[in-house]
């Protein structure tokens, strides 16, 4: 190599130096694709890591069995059923049901349904699914028969309430000695799998306790067992099956596998598909890195022409020629990596910590490592240094005559300005100026609109997927309250005959208007992929609220049930077409139990949410549940308002809990809100990456107009009619990225909905969109972006020297 590779490293530094600010800003932008490429990259096996580690810190369940509704079981029972099975390790029994928790706060009234979960405390608390406490303490032995509580993290956490307090959950009252939650709660679920920390309180209680609020003594509905390492949990659940139902003839008994849970199986899919989204997005920041150092690299050949076309005329090798501006690129590639790691790190701490304030795992592994960062390196330096390869090869394949020549000659080239000749543009030569330079060099132009539309595109998707959920959410609010917004929803203890005095006394609370019994029971659409439904029986004449179908019928002449749209479209059903319903049924000696009965579909609603299910209360007969009562739909009495009912009714004999009709959309629109965070945080990352590359775009264009800027000024024009020329050509491709960018994150929201979301939240029917407040947030960030660029570089036109820049030695 003549010369030694020492000159030429020489030589290549001294070209970095010159170019000081465009080297650092392309380095600034590899390393933030390098970086936030390795913490995203690593993103979905941290987050199941993660996952597997908190399940065995916190020894969670392999199988959980749980009786049907309103069926209990004596304390013991099914403990030494499954100790009985082969292969199980550990079994403890618990009671679940629902009541209400009052944490209200002086001027911060806090009233919301509630579940109670009873749990052994004689090892210290539950040996199987562990609580985690994060304040506080958790249950010890001497808490057996003691009215104290651990209460739920998120729940706490939503509402900022202190880690230690006092409660009422029911009648009782509780002291709540800290918070914590255990693997079913670790997200926090309700209905359709949204989170539901805003609107649902969970209450560990010793199991005594809770026995003793619920007025269940000696009572237990659920089963938790661990088995032994290496066995097959099929033989497991069916022998533990076989033996309860020996003991508890003819009640109802369902088996859930740990890693069914909603809680488990949303983790872990929802880490998956995030994984998905999260690598598409790294490789746009890789992409638009590779396009900044391709656009840096090719202006450094060009304005190197002249000493290429002399060194090609003295007769060295291409090869040598093409050491220089490669060497560039290997440089800026390599610093790029090295401040990667540490943009990595950082990143990677604040994307770690938003997710741990959103989900109380127990453990958490590294996010950011070594080896993810190695794959993230080899990449932030291959492809920018690949992407320089192509305009050094173009550099010293010209003649030298063409590269030596210098002058108004050397214009030869001018890209497809000259299409602008039989268009009559306004202004004179100067308004007309920046339209003329983007299309001058149209490849620079592609690959700078390229580049920052790529930013851009990973912007739309996310706050079209927050849109997309929120006109679905309203979809479903507008369905839900339609007709009786102020409707209240009351769950009874277990199942009561109508006339009941519980429900007499309902009806006599002056708060309360219309007081409709019904039914609400957990059913399943048998197929392909069973689909668990929430079964509500409406009344054929009068009813306080019915349904809106988009086909079919629901009444006494259409025998059937009325599923969703989306439960169709899964089933394959229509109108007519006959389903399996697995449903409770009551039996002898009033026991519950679940059998299977074909049904036909009688209608189809709307709602986006697959899980709500309807059924004339004349067609109760399958169930043998006429004449009975378990949820009780109320209006509030002229005069009153829903929080009147909720207080009202709280701590009611035989009312578990009282919820509003719109206590699913709201708990899914807090759920959304939750992603913001994560939305202002890519928004200032692709703010940050837009400007660099509009900054390294001006810069670059300044310095090679710099004669031409210089000749403007002899002539008298202002620095700031340059400045404006700059922010023109910018504001044009600007909007081009811009609308490269929607179109990109438009396309993304689509395979996010069709590809992702199905698996994550099956219950929910999304419609993709795009609302008008994301497309004016993307054209502010990517304008504002390129817009502010020109500005940058103003000092450094009004600092030049005019007679050096006009100087030309042939």
């Amino acid at each position: 190599m003549p010369g030694g590779l020492s000159v030429w490293l020489r030589w290549s530094l001294r070209d970095l130096r010159s170019r000081w600010v465009v080297v650092a800003a392309t380095a600034l932008i590899i390393a933030l694709g390098t970086g936030m490429y390795a913490s995203l990259s690593g993103q979905k096996d941290w987050r199941r890591d993660s996952l597997a580690a908190s399940v065995a810190t916190a020894r969670a369940h392999d199988l959980r069995f749980a009786l049907s509704e309103d069926a209990y079981a004596a304390p013991g029972t099914m403990a030494a059923a499954a100790r009985g099975v082969e292969g199980v390790a550990d079994a403890e029994e618990r009671l679940v049901a629902p009541t209400q928790v009052d944490a209200s706060r002086p001027g911060d009234p806090l009233l919301v349904p509630a579940r109670m979960v009873g749990v052994p405390v004689a090892r210290g608390g539950p040996g199987i699914d562990r609580i985690t406490t994060e304040t506080g303490r958790g249950l010890r032995p001497s808490d057996r028969s003691a009215p104290v509580a651990v209460l739920e993290q998120q729940f706490a956490d939503f509402h900022s309430l202190p880690g230690t307090g006092a409660l009422r959950a029911g009648r009782a009252r509780l002291r709540y000695v800290g918070t914590g939650t255990t693997p079913d709660y670790w997200l926090l679920t309700e209905g359709g799998g949204w989170a539901a920390e805003s609107n649902l309180a969970v209450v560990f209680v010793p199991l005594e306790v809770a026995q003793r609020t619920l007025g269940l003594p000696n009572r237990v509905n659920q089963l938790v067992l661990r088995a032994g390492p290496g066995t097959d949990l099929s033989a497991v659940e069916a022998d533990v099956r076989a033996a309860i139902r020996r003991d508890l003839p003819g009640v109802g008994l369902t088996a859930t596998r740990g890693t069914d849970e909603d809680a488990y199986r949303t983790l872990y899919r929802d880490a998956g598909n995030d994984g998905r989204l999260l690598m598409v997005y790294a490789y746009m920041l890789l992409a638009a890195a590779a396009f900044s150092a391709f656009v840096l690299i090719t202006r450094v050949v060009e304005s190197q022409r002249r000493e290429i076309g002399i060194g090609m005329a003295l007769g060295l090798p291409p090869r040598a020629l093409a050491v220089r501006p490669l060497l560039i690129a290997a440089e800026i590639a390599l610093l790029g990596v090295v401040l990667g790691m540490g943009v990595g790190v950082l990143f990677g701490q604040a994307l770690s910590s938003l997710i741990r304030a959103t989900l109380p795992l127990p453990a958490y592994t590294t996010l950011f490592t070594l080896d993810n960062f190695l794959v993230a390196a080899v990449l932030g330096f291959a492809l920018p240094f690949a992407a320089a390869t192509w305009p050094v090869i173009r550099g010293i394949r010209q003649r030298p005559v063409e590269a030596i020549r210098v002058g108004a000659r050397t214009a030869s080239r001018t890209g497809l300005a000259p299409l602008l000749r039989r268009v009559p543009l306004p202004g004179r030569s100067l308004a007309q100026m920046p339209l003329r330079n983007v299309l001058r060099t149209p490849r620079r132009t592609l690959l700078t609109v390229l580049g920052v539309a790529a930013g851009l595109a990973a912007l739309v998707s996310l706050a079209g997927m927050i849109d997309s959920m929120r006109v679905t959410i309203d979809d479903s609010r507008q369905e839900t309250l339609q007709g009786a917004p102020q409707r209240l929803t009351v769950s009874l203890q277990g199942f009561l005959p109508r006339d009941s005095r519980e429900i007499a006394r309902v009806r006599a609370r002056p708060e309360v208007g219309a007081v409709e019994p019904g039914v609400l029971v957990q059913a399943t659409l048998r197929g392909e992929d069973d689909i668990d439904v929430a079964l509500q029986t409406i009344p054929a004449r009068d009813p306080v609220w019915r349904p809106r179908l988009s086909q079919g019928e629901l009444g006494p002449r259409a025998p059937g049930i009325v599923i969703s749209q989306l439960a169709a479209e899964q089933l394959r059903v229509g109108v007519g077409d006959v389903v399996r319903l697995r449903h409770p049924v009551r039996g002898p000696r009033d026991t519950v139990d679940l059998v299977e009965t074909p049904v036909p579909v009688a209608g189809i609603h709307p709602n986006p949410f697959r899980f709500l299910a309807y059924v004339d209360e004349s067609q109760l007969a399958p169930f043998d549940l006429g004449g009975i009562a378990n949820v009780l739909t109320v209006t509030p009495a002229p005069g009153s308002t829903p929080d009147d009912v909720e207080r009202a009714l709280f701590a009611a004999p035989g009312v578990a809990s009282v919820e509003r009709a719109s206590a699913l959309t709201d708990s899914a629109d807090a759920a959304v809100d939750e992603f913001l965070g994560a939305i202002v945080l890519t928004e200032t990352i692709v703010f940050g990456l837009a400007l660099l590359i509009a900054f390294n775009a001006t810069s670059i264009s300044t310095e090679e107009r710099r004669r031409e800027n210089a000749t403007m000024f002899a002539f008298g024009v202002p620095v700031r009619s340059a400045v404006r020329i700059a922010i023109a050509e910018n504001v044009v491709m600007g909007l081009l990225a811009t609308l490269l960018g929607i179109l990109g994150g438009m396309l993304l929201v689509q395979w996010m909905v069709n590809s992702m979301l199905p698996d994550t939240f099956p219950e929910l029917s999304v419609t993709p969109t795009l609302g008008a407040g994301s497309i004016l947030l993307t054209l502010g960030a990517g304008l504002g972006a390129v817009t502010l660029a020109p500005l940058m570089t103003a000092r450094r036109l009004r600092r030049m020297d005019l007679p050096a820049t006009l100087r030309v030695v042939e």
